[in-house]
């Protein structure tokens, strides 16, 4: 019994050590990638690891987390001092994790050379109240996919838009889907037409003449007479891509992955708007390495975030895994110049527009998306239709708490 007693002891201590061992000795990160992006994670993991050993740094734990369960478990876990020491994810929810003391700033170890690696608008989504609060991994924003056998050359404004969609669309083709009634693909017409959706200060500014103007476009493309056909889910979408019943379609990188085999197709940016020489600018969604408030060793998390997207982290993942990286010099790479898909999303991402990480979005998406289908729809008129969302989105971001 006594030899047993030793032996639970020394178990326990081993334990103990090797919890506190792993916890003091690697920097556990986060993350919700899948499939060859997963791939290229963990080999940019492998060599930080591989350099760490003779260097004296942590080792990078990498940490599965499905992207549906991520931000509760950051915001439940983090607050508690648990979680991990990085994580990535979308810089949308910057703002409010920075007021909840979720996030740590980093903008004291980021020099100038660190900050000139990066597209400056996905450095800047990255940034709440003039503090920065991770650097970026990757970015996405919307494109224009063509059909080169329908479209042999992509418009360059709206007025060709409508002119090819038009000629294109007839008894069970169409010229042009995406989803119409969803902000995110809507803000694109939104900012060439002159809108936003929050002011510099942060307030809510929906019902303006420029908002009105494209959501008046938004009918003009998707309404009666129009060139989108009606109800148009990602799953319609893809099928009548591949079908040949569609020639363009606005959609995101992932969009890739849908298009059959054999399919020859173009990736363009979004035209200019011809009623005001803007171009259409979509949201540029910024996938960023975070540093937790409550890491244990910020400082070493924070060097390896900066190699996890450094610009030879960059091209091995843009190659790898044809992530659309911020890296500039990613694109002076031949391998990753010569691909379409990659090149592309990079020349859609220098128009893109940051998608605003201000707490305030959480009460305009839904308002939005329901007055563009009041337009698109039903045919309400735009202003009345903005203004109705404008004060529900006010009403909303001004209630308290529970």
């Amino acid at each position: 019994m006594k030899r047993l007693a030793c032996l639970l002891l020394a178990a326990l201590a081993l334990a103990a050590s090797s919890c506190g061992d792993e916890r003091g000795a690697r920097i556990v990160l986060w993350h919700s990638y899948r499939g060859a992006e997963r791939d290229a994670l963990q080999a940019a993991a492998e060599r930080w690891n591989a350099r760490a050993r003779g260097a004296g740094e942590p080792q990078l734990r990498l940490v599965a987390v499905p992207y549906e369960a991520m931000v509760d478990k950051i915001s439940a876990a983090v607050p508690n001092g648990n979680g991990p020491d990085l994580f990535i994810f979308a810089h949308d929810r910057i703002g409010t994790w920075a007021e909840a003391g979720v996030i740590e700033p980093i903008s004291y170890w980021v020099d100038d050379a660190t900050a000139d690696r990066y597209l400056p608008q996905a450095l800047a989504a990255l940034a709440y109240r003039e503090r920065l609060y991770g650097l970026p991994l990757a970015v996405k924003c919307t494109a224009l996919f063509y059909r080169k056998s329908s479209v042999p050359t992509p418009p360059a404004t709206t007025d060709e838009l409508l002119t090819m969609g038009r000629a294109l669309t007839r008894a069970g083709h169409f010229g042009l889907g995406y989803e119409v009634h969803k902000l995110y693909f809507h803000a694109a017409w939104l900012h060439g037409f002159g809108g936003q959706v929050l002011d510099p200060s942060g307030r809510v500014d929906i019902a303006t003449p420029a908002a009105a103007a494209a959501a008046d476009f938004a009918r003009t493309l998707a309404g009666p007479g129009g060139i989108v056909p009606a109800e148009p889910s990602p799953a319609l979408l893809s099928s009548l891509f591949n079908d040949g019943k569609l020639a363009m379609v606005i959609s995101g990188p992932w969009f890739v992955d849908e298009i059959a085999k054999g399919v020859d197709y173009g990736i363009a940016p979004l035209p200019v708007v011809s009623a005001t020489g803007l171009p259409a600018a979509p949201y540029l969604g910024v996938e960023g390495v975070l540093v937790s408030a409550r890491a244990h060793d910020k400082r070493a998390a924070y060097r390896i975030a900066a190699a996890l997207t450094d610009d030879a982290s960059a091209i091995a993942r843009a190659r790898a895994a044809r992530q659309i990286v911020p890296n500039l010099a990613a694109y002076r790479d031949p391998e990753v110049a010569r691909d379409p898909v990659v090149s592309a999303f990079r020349g859609a991402a220098e128009r893109a527009r940051a998608m605003p990480s201000d707490p305030a979005m959480g009460s305009i998406w839904s308002a939005y998306d329901r007055a563009l289908e009041k337009v698109v729809v039903l045919g309400e008129r735009a202003p009345g239709a903005l203004s109705a969302a404008h004060g529900e989105a006010e009403r909303y971001a001004r209630a308290p708490a529970r």
